[in-house]
């Protein structure tokens, strides 16, 4: 474990991570943070046929929470490549900053084969596998405890929560039924692709 005043020196592996982190989490981050004026509203937002400002204006809470710890992962990332040297914290702040994203992906994993494409596809998961294989040894105990803690509150909540209280059955069918009624028909079309599900065969 390094001390609170000593730097570790950017290896070849975490300079690699921390590359793919800044790219992605900056340019998330960026975007996010100044689309107001490009994003459109959701299907979902609509309420008594036209769009409804509290609904539209919650949802943009959230949008522009997640783009500030995208700002803040890929900025810490990229000062880390920049100075070849990182602290005990700034390590431990991309360990927390991953932490608190695993919860809200854990929870959400949807029914059937896209449940594996969630986890296959989002960076935060096999960046922090990448972090905890190589790095835990780097920040306080206490702190790599939190994030495992925080991991297993996401899979706690996707298994009391998720799968017995969104969708019965927790079948993929009934996932799309759900997003069919908020998004159409159309917007769900991308789900069945990554589901393998064939809307006409199934008819």
């Amino acid at each position: 474990m390094l001390s609170a005043a000593e730097f570790f020196e950017v290896t070849r592996g975490l300079e690699i991570v921390l590359w793919i982190e800044a790219i992605i989490y900056l340019t998330i981050g960026v975007y996010e943070l100044f689309d107001d004026f490009i994003e459109k509203p959701q299907p979902w937002m609509t309420i008594n046929n036209r769009v409804n400002g509290y609904v539209r204006l919650t949802n943009k809470i959230g949008h522009k929470m997640h783009a500030g710890i995208c700002v803040l992962l890929g900025f810490v990332a990229l000062n880390g490549i920049i100075e070849g040297v990182m602290t005990r914290f700034e390590l431990e702040l991309i360990f927390m900053s991953f932490a608190i994203l695993m919860p809200a992906i854990w929870s959400s994993l949807m029914p059937g084969r896209l449940a594996l494409v969630t986890l296959l596809t989002k960076p935060e998961v096999w960046l922090q596998a990448v972090m905890f294989i190589m790095f835990c040894d780097l920040i306080r105990p206490q702190v790599l405890l939190v994030c495992i803690g925080l991991n297993f509150w996401g899979i706690f909540v996707y298994l009391a929560f998720t799968r017995k209280s969104l969708f019965q059955p927790f079948t993929y069918a009934e996932f799309r039924q759900h997003c069919v009624d908020a998004i159409g028909v159309d917007a769900t079309a991308k789900f069945d692709k990554f589901a393998g599900y064939d809307a006409e065969k199934e008819s």
